[in-house]
């Protein structure tokens, strides 16, 4: 086959010899980062939702039990308060399940705070979260 090559075939060969090179050494090495990062970006990311999970859980119990407090009469909360606290049901509930491209969870999750703390001082209650780690991203 190296003989149906004429002779500006071969010229090329040679020029585009180092740019061939390049290109064969940058998919391989392309190829080996993905598969070393991946899984360590697997467990990070599992690990650092697992624990947003927990968090957006432990808010949507807080005040699912105040709301629920509320409907059977064990207390009864100002009009302010409800709406706060379903403002924050709203947004955990509104919080992506899937990842998405289309949703800055990072945004979603400091309104979120930012709403529970209000609701909690609304309640005039603690806005501490028994498993804050600061997690930030």
């Amino acid at each position: 086959m190296a003989a149906d090559k004429d002779f500006n075939d071969v010229l090329e060969d040679i020029f585009m010899t180092e740019e061939t090179a390049y290109k064969e050494s940058y998919e391989e090495g392309y190829k080996s980062g993905t598969l070393a990062g991946n899984p360590e970006g697997y467990h990070l990311g599992y690990h650092r939702g697992a624990e947003l999970g927990r968090e957006l859980g432990y808010y949507l119990g807080t005040v699912t039990k105040y709301l629920e407090a509320n409907e059977k009469q064990d207390t009864k909360y100002s009009v302010k308060i409800l709406n706060q606290l379903i403002k924050v049901k709203t947004l955990v509930d509104s919080f992506p399940r899937n990842n998405s491209e289309d949703h800055d969870i990072l945004n979603l999750v400091e309104a979120i705070r930012a709403q529970y703390k209000k609701a909690c001082a609304l309640l005039k209650i603690p806005a501490n979260n028994p498993f804050d780690s600061d997690i930030s991203f």
